[in-house]
């Protein structure tokens, strides 16, 4: 019983709820809570899974059986971590003593923020920055000792930008995640993603480092291919710094919450 009582307030603390804030989710009275962390009383077996639920661990972990945390899918995962930052830009500001729960003030929150797509949260202090938006997800970033601006100093950065901006190479990296094409010829990768220069289209890929040349003696004829060596994960990297590019370029200052200074991105 000690360990759950344990477990039980250590959760709760670590996802910044206060008792009052569990007890609404689980359905109890806050008092339950304080009993249930001063070992005075044991949740009932019945309300054990339901416990487990709202702090997304198994009911092994409750008991300290385990570590704190539950085998979970890849969507599942994004998604949790996604609710963490909701939790977190609303405990920004939520004030216990309004009238709404932190709860409802969650619920208020996910609700505005679906009901236009425009809407973002931004949180930022004078080294960091978190950026939200439903549709596209959530980006952290760490200013760099040396400023923002340093992140555009690096030669390979430059060449990042420049294959990342040819419309060629990003039909081609788009074709390549769709179709899983981990090995192709430079023919059959310019025909499918409809590129006309092939050879262009091979300069870029060789110069990407993302794919190995490879060479098979077909007929006794020498067949050019490349196959990724890179992983798929690189590439949806790429793709992920293309998709927050384009998220800033087409900025819109339609902000639910916002902390901090609008100047934070300065060097």
């Amino acid at each position: 019983m000690e360990m759950i009582a344990v477990n039980i307030a250590r959760l709760r603390r670590e996802r910044g709820w206060t008792q009052e804030n569990l007890a609404e989710m689980i359905g109890v009275a806050a008092q339950t809570i304080s009993k249930w962390e001063n070992s005075t009383t044991c949740p009932d077996v019945a309300l054990l899974p339901v416990i487990a639920d709202v702090f997304g661990v198994t009911i092994d972990a409750l008991y300290g059986r385990e570590e704190a945390q539950c085998s979970v899918t890849p969507d599942a995962a994004i998604e949790q971590v996604i609710e963490r930052v909701r939790e977190t830009i609303v405990g920004l500001c939520w004030e216990p003593e309004r009238d709404r729960s932190f709860a409802e003030e969650l619920a208020q929150y996910k609700k505005v923020m679906k009901l236009d797509e425009r809407h973002r949260s931004v949180v930022e202090n004078d080294r960091d920055v978190l950026y939200f938006r439903e549709k596209l997800g959530a980006l952290a970033l760490r200013k760099p000792e040396e400023g923002w601006s340093s992140l555009f100093a690096p030669e390979d950065t430059a060449a990042l930008l420049r294959l990342l901006a040819d419309e060629d190479f990003r039909r081609a990296m788009q074709l390549i995640l769709k179709k899983r094409l981990l090995t192709f010829t430079m023919p059959s990768l310019a025909r499918q993603s409809g590129v006309a220069d092939a050879d262009g289209l091979e300069n870029s890929i060789r110069r990407s480092g993302l794919f190995a040349r490879r060479e098979l003696m077909i007929d006794e004829a020498p067949l050019t291919y490349y196959e990724l060596v890179a992983g798929e994960s690189k590439l949806f990297l790429l793709f992920a710094v293309l998709a927050f590019a384009a998220e800033y370029a087409s900025h819109q200052s339609v902000h639910y919450c916002f902390f901090g200074n609008m100047n934070y991105f300065t060097p």
